[in-house]
C-alpha cells in the first residue's frame, strides 16, 4: 500500500508487526503484508492521532465521512490502509462498522490486498455484499479465506448472486462449509440441491448431483445457472437447462439419461453419442411450422468408446420435399438408402430404405409418370422381420375425367361429370359414393369463415364435447352444402385414391377453398377447408387424415398411445434437439395434438410423397423414426374402406 507520511517507528511496527524500520525502508511497506495485532490503550490512543493527521490527504467529501465513523482497536488498523486512496475509502469505509475483532480485521486487510483481483474476477460487490465480518474464532477466519479463495479461481462461480447468499442463509459456519463443500463436490449452487430436493427428495436429488459432478469436467458444463425446463413433449423424465445443455432425468432414481449440447446427444443407457452436423439450415418467419428446417445435414452415431461409428447424410433432391439419403454402416460399407429421381419424359421415381432406432425397417417405392399414372409400395417390418404393415397401391388415367385405383387388390372406379364426382366400388358389390361438385363464391367465402371465427370465438371444446364437429354445423346453416366439394378443387382430387374416397364417406364436407389471404390448411371434423396457394396432394392427404383420426377416435386408443410414446421416447433421448425440433410438430404435449398430427401426416406418407420443401425434412424423420406408429394407424385405416 502506499504511505504519504511518515509515521514514527513505534507507529510502523504497530502496524506491520515487524521489526524496527528505517524511514528508507518504509517504499517497501507497499508490499509488504499489514500485520493485525490486539493493541493496548496507549497504542489505540497514538494510532488515533495519528491517522487524524492523515485526514488531510481526504478529499472534502471523505473528510466528512471520517468525521462520522466510529474507530475500536480493530477496525482502526484497517481504516489506516484505507486513508491512502480517497476511491478506496469512501467504496469501502462502509464495512468499518461490522469490524470489532480481530480476525475480522484481519479478513478485511485480506480481501484488501487482493481488491484489485477480486475488482476484475468477481467484481466490488464481492466485497461490499460479504458477511461474517464480525468473526470470532480462527476457524471462521480460515472459511472466509477459503471461500474467497475457491470463488477467485473459479469465478464463474464466485460471480453468481447465490455463492454470497451461502453466508447470509448458512445458520453458522459449519452450515456454510456445508454448503462450500457442497459447490466443491458438484459444482453447482447449493440452492439448486434444495430445490431437487424438495421435488425428489435427499437420496433422489443426491444422485442427480453426483452424477452431474461425474461428467461436469469431462464435457465442460458451466452448471451455475441450472434450472428446470418446460417439458414440451410431455416426456417421462425431468428435464433441466444450464446454458446451452440440457439434461433428462429418471425422476426415479436420478439417474442421468441424456446430455444434449452444441448438437450433440449423448445417451448414458445406450452409451452413443450422436452429432448432427447442419449443412443447410433455412429461417421461416411462418408462426404455424418450425422455426428452423433443416434442410441438410450429416448425423453420426458413435459408441463412448468410439470403437463403432455409424453415419448417414441427407440432401434435398430435384423432388421438392425429398432427398437423396447416403448410409455408411459400422464395418465401412456406404448404401444409398433414400433415392430420388426426376425425368421430365419418364416422371418421378422415389424410394427409401429406412431403419429406425428400434430396428424396424421401411421399404418404400413411389414412381409416377407424365400421364398421372402412380405406383406405390410400403412395407414396415420389425427387427424379427415380422411384418407390421405392407400395402399395395396402383393409379391409373384412363381419361381426364376417368380415372381407376387399385388398393391391396381392391379396385375402384372414379368418374367426374360436370355436377358431380361417382365414385365406385368394384368387388362385385359395386357400391357407389356421390360428391356434388359446386362453385363456391367469394361470398360463400366470407360467410363461411365469419361462421368459422363466431364459432370459435364460443369456446370450440364445447361442441366437441356434444360430439359436433364445424363441418356438421356450417351444413346445419347452409352455409355449405353436405357431399359436396369446391369446384376449384377438383383438378387436385383426380389425384385421389378411391380407398380415399370411401374413407371419407362419412364426411358430410370433403373440401371447401377459402379465398382469404391467410394461409390456412385444416381439417373442421367433417370437412376440410384449404386456402387456394396451398391446394397440394400432400396438403390434402395431410387433413384427411385429420378426419380419419377423428371417424376412428383413435385418440382414445391406448394401443396406438402407447407405440407412439415409445417410439417418441427413443427418438428425444437418442436425437440431439436440431433434429427432434424439426418434427417437433409432431409430438407437441398439447391435449392429442401431437398424435393427431402424427396420424394426419401418416396418411400423407403412405398415400403420397411431401411436396411442400420447407417441411419435407420433419415427414422424413418421422417415416424412419416412428414407423411402428406409422404402421398401427395405417392398418386402422383399412377399417374405412
Amino acid at each position: 500500500m502506499k504511505i504519504n507520511f511518515t509515521p514514527s517507528k513505534k507507529i510502523l511496527k504497530t502496524i506491520l508487526g515487524s521489526s524496527l524500520l528505517t524511514t528508507a525502508s518504509v517504499v517497501a511497506v507497499k508490499n509488504s503484508p499489514t500485520q493485525i495485532k490486539e493493541l493496548n490503550d496507549s497504542e489505540f490512543e497514538q494510532m488515533k492521532a495519528e491517522i487524524n493527521k492523515k485526514k488531510s490527504k481526504l478529499d472534502k467529501n471523505n473528510r466528512s465521512i471520517f468525521q462520522c465513523l466510529s474507530p475500536n482497536k480493530y477496525n482502526i488498523q484497517c481504516l489506516n490502509t484505507l486513508m491512502d486512496n480517497n476511491k478506496t475509502f469512501y467504496t469501502l469505509y462502509p464495512l468499518l462498522s461490522q469490524i470489532d475483532s480481530i480476525n475480522s480485521a484481519k479478513f478485511f486487510i485480506h480481501e484488501l490486498q487482493l481488491k484489485k483481483e477480486i475488482d476484475e474476477k468477481l467484481g466490488i460487490n464481492f466485497i461490499l455484499n460479504s458477511e461474517f465480518y464480525n468473526l470470532k474464532t480462527q476457524e471462521q477466519l480460515d472459511f472466509k479465506k477459503s471461500f474467497l479463495d475457491y470463488g477467485l479461481k473459479n469465478p464463474e462461480v464466485g460471480k453468481n448472486a447465490y455463492f454470497l447468499e451461502i453466508l447470509n442463509k448458512a445458520k453458522n459456519i459449519g452450515e456454510a462449509k456445508k454448503m462450500l463443500e457442497h459447490i466443491q463436490k458438484y459444482g453447482i449452487m447449493p440452492s439448486k440441491r434444495d430445490d431437487l430436493e424438495k421435488e425428489f427428495g435427499k437420496n433422489t436429488s443426491e444422485r442427480m448431483l453426483e452424477e452431474l459432478a461425474k461428467i461436469k469436467d469431462k464435457y465442460n458444463l458451466n452448471l451455475q445457472n441450472f434450472y428446470t425446463s418446460a417439458n414440451t413433449y410431455n416426456e417421462p423424465y425431468k428435464i433441466y437447462r444450464s446454458k446451452n445443455s440440457l439434461f433428462r432425468f429418471d425422476p426415479k432414481t436420478g439417474e442421468i439419461v441424456t446430455l444434449e449440447k452444441e448438437n450433440q446427444n449423448h445417451n448414458f443407457k445406450n452409451k452413443t453419442v450422436t452429432t448432427v452436423t447442419p449443412r443447410l439450415i433455412k429461417q421461416d418467419n411462418e408462426a404455424f411450422l418450425d422455426s428452423n428446417k433443416l434442410l441438410e445435414a450429416t448425423i453420426e452415431i458413435r459408441t463412448f468408446d468410439g470403437n463403432s461409428k455409424h453415419q448417414y447424410d441427407f440432401k434435398r433432391s430435384k423432388i421438392k420435399g425429398d432427398f437423396e439419403i447416403n448410409e455408411t454402416l459400422p464395418n465401412g460399407n456406404k448404401y444409398k438408402i433414400g433415392l430420388s429421381e426426376y425425368d421430365k419424359k419418364k416422371g418421378k421415381h422415389i424410394e427409401k430404405h429406412l431403419t429406425s432406432l428400434d430396428g424396424t425397417k421401411t421399404d418404400y417405392v413411389y414412381a409416377d409418370d407424365k400421364k398421372g399414372n402412380q405406383y406405390f409400395y410400403y412395407r414396415i417390418t420389425d427387427k424379427d422381420n415380422k411384418i407390421l404393415y405392407k400395402s399395395e397401391k396402383k393409379f391409373k388415367v384412363l381419361s381426364p375425367k376417368h380415372f381407376q385405383s387399385t388398393t391391396d387388390g381392391i379396385n375402384f372406379d372414379i368418374l367426374f361429370e360436370n355436377d358431380r364426382i361417382i365414385i365406385t366400388k368394384l368387388d362385385g358389390s359395386n357400391k357407389k359414393i356421390e360428391y356434388k361438385i359446386k362453385d363456391y363464391t367469394p361470398k360463400d367465402y366470407k360467410n363461411f369463415n365469419k361462421f368459422l371465427t363466431d364459432t370459435k370465438r364460443k369456446e370450440e371444446t364445447k361442441l366437441l364435447d356434444k360430439e359436433l364437429f364445424l363441418g356438421d354445423l356450417a351444413a346445419e346453416k347452409g352455409l355449405v352444402e353436405k357431399y359436396t366439394v369446391d369446384k376449384k378443387f377438383v383438378n387436385i382430387l383426380k389425384n385421389l385414391s378411391g380407398s380415399e374416397w370411401f374413407s371419407l364417406s362419412n364426411s358430410n364436407v370433403l373440401t371447401l377453398i377459402s379465398d382469404i389471404k391467410t394461409k390456412t390448411a385444416h381439417s373442421m371434423g367433417k370437412g376440410i377447408q384449404i386456402s387456394p396457394d396451398e391446394i397440394r396432394l400432400s396438403t390434402l392427404e395431410h387433413e384427411i387424415g385429420h378426419e380419419k383420426f377423428n371417424q376412428l377416435k383413435l385418440c382414445q386408443d391406448e394401443n396406438l398411445s402407447k407405440i407412439y410414446n415409445e417410439e417418441k421416447d427413443l427418438f428425444l433421448t437418442n436425437l440431439p434437439n436440431i433434429v427432434t425440433q424439426q418434427a417437433g410438430y409432431f409430438m407437441r404435449n398439447v391435449m392429442s395434438d401431437g398424435l393427431s398430427e402424427t396420424a394426419a401426416e401418416a396418411n400423407l406418407i403412405v398415400n403420397a410423397p411431401q411436396q411442400w420443401e420447407n417441411i419435407g425434412s420433419r415427414t422424413m424423420f418421422l417415416q424412419q423414426y416412428f414407423p411402428r406408429t406409422i404402421a398401427y394407424i395405417a392398418n386402422r385405416h383399412k377399417e374405412l374402406y
